[in-house]
């Protein structure tokens, strides 16, 4: 007897090699089988899924979700459960100082799973445009980061940093080099933004092109470049409108790109990055309320929007689920429970339509392209139990 069985969809999970109309039969938490369709008469609970694309449970590895405690966070189970995503993951948002509060009143009380990559600085970013205190050395505690981490593994998966102009003008690669250490004693990743965002106050800025290749050789495997098709100065491409050698480099020796959509998606850039044969190994929402209407639950992208505008670029289906299923979760280290429709992976299920047709999509600067396919999410499933998508799933907006 199953408990949940989610019957005649397209059960899709290309990091598995899964492609097969069939039922997808729950039990316990957990997948206990895919099979033809009969399943559902030993279910206690069905679900139809006819016409519908069944993936594994969305991670969207960049998210705000310490909503009031920062001035742009937004509900986790708004962009979590009820947009189709079943585990998210707050990146710097909170530091070592706050990390308890954020367990309480965030990871406890969502019916998402909630993990985060630790901000290097002590208390994480309260202020969403950036409140310049919070971000240089001084704000870092090294060894109450590292005990940190060590007593909350978890729910800490990694670090979050920035390589960007600002603060590098202000402080070279101090902090970033802080994050090295923090990371080398404890074995969790760095993700690191870039693309500019640091007030330089009276500081020179350094040239765009120059601030990537100083950054670089402090990431190792398994790091993460994020925004990596920003529309900002001093991301991945350079001045010339071709990939810095170094980020190539990088990449060769395992350091990895995510969308991260957030206020820098462009399309003009991604074609540009795509045109050399880069692909993003992750793809991320980077949801957020307004910076300037603080708490204003207010965005215009989510995690299967950000999906449909790589569609859009004509990436596939299976290398856009892919990066949001099975690749998420090898960065956070799940990949034998998360990611998978695999028998004995915890039952994180997505229901997806596919909508064909002419779609209009736009990037941060305005511009436009057109895809075939949106992407909208209709049903969520977490570690077993059924959750409904909001009226703006995938999408998140006021209200929500």
């Amino acid at each position: 007897m199953y408990d949940l069985v989610v019957a005649g969809g397209r059960l899709f999970d290309p990091g598995a090699g899964i492609d097969t109309i069939a039922d997808l039969a729950i039990a316990d938490g957990k997948i206990a089988a895919l099979g033809p369709s009969g399943a559902a008469a030993k279910a206690g609970e069905t679900v139809r899924a006819d016409g519908l694309l069944v993936v594994p449970g969305l991670i969207d590895l960049h998210v705000h979700a310490f909503e009031y405690a920062t001035d742009y966070g937004v509900p986790p189970d708004a962009v979590g459960v009820r947009s189709g995503v079943t585990t998210i993951v707050d990146q710097g948002s909170v530091g070592y100082l706050n990390l308890p509060a954020f367990r309480k009143f965030i990871i406890e009380a969502a019916a998402t799973e909630t993990l985060l990559f630790i901000n290097i600085g002590a208390v994480g970013t309260a202020k969403g445009s950036m409140l310049v205190a919070l971000h240089g050395p001084e704000s870092v505690e090294v060894e109450a980061t590292i005990e940190t981490i060590t007593r909350n593994r978890d729910v800490v998966r990694g670090i979050k940093t920035h390589a960007e102009m600002g603060g590098m003008a202000r402080w070279g690669t101090d902090v970033l080099a802080l994050a090295r250490q923090v990371a080398d004693a404890t074995g969790v990743p760095i993700y690191v933004h870039t693309g500019e965002l640091i007030d330089p106050g009276d500081h020179p800025l350094p040239p765009p092109d120059a601030v990537l290749p100083r950054a670089l050789p402090l990431l190792r495997t398994g790091d993460i470049l994020c925004h990596c098709f920003t529309r900002m100065a001093g991301g991945i491409l350079g001045t010339d409108g071709t990939v810095q050698p170094a980020v190539k480099e990088a990449l060769g020796r395992g350091v990895r790109l995510d969308v991260a959509h957030g206020a820098h998606f462009s399309f003009a850039v991604a074609e540009r990055v795509l045109a050399e044969g880069l692909r993003p190994y992750l793809v991320s929402s980077d949801v957020h309320a307004d910076f300037n209407r603080p708490h204003s639950r207010r965005a215009y992208y989510g995690l299967t929007e950000t999906m449909s505008k790589l569609l859009a670029l004509d990436l596939s289906l299976a290398e856009v689920v892919e990066m949001a299923t099975s690749h998420p979760a090898v960065a956070l280290g799940e990949q034998e429970r998360l990611g998978s429709l695999s028998p004995n992976h915890q039952a994180d299920v997505t229901l997806l339509a596919v909508e064909e047709g002419e779609h209009v999509f736009l990037d941060m600067a305005g511009e436009a392209r057109t895809g075939r396919v949106r992407l909208v999410p209709r049903l969520t499933v977490k570690a077993g139990r059924v959750h409904s998508v909001g009226q703006e799933a995938g999408v998140f907006a006021a209200g929500a």
